[in-house]
């Protein structure tokens, strides 16, 4: 059950335009993958709690993201029409 207890807080640095749209956790716990209004993924070390990497992914709005839960790929998708498959650098 929830505890309600927070565990960490993520920010994107952005005051504006870096609203999260969806992010998701890899199987292992270790990292937050979120994807955000200005179109990139932002990769958070859960452990550290900072921003390991921050990359352009769409030139559209981006809808989504995921993670392969058993392979090292990251797929997001956009207003654009595309779906994308990112070899993730970490797990």
């Amino acid at each position: 059950t929830l505890s309600g207890q927070l565990i960490k807080a993520l920010s994107s640095g952005k005051r504006e335009g870096g609203d999260f749209v969806q992010c998701c956790v890899s199987a292992q716990g270790g990292w937050v993958h979120c994807v955000a209004e200005d179109s990139h993924l932002y990769s958070f070390e859960v452990r550290e709690g900072k921003l390991q990497h921050l990359l352009r992914v769409h030139d559209k709005d981006v809808i989504g993201v995921c993670i392969h839960p058993h392979r090292n790929l990251i797929a997001t998708w956009s207003d654009e029409g595309l779906l994308k498959l990112w070899r993730s650098g970490s797990s």
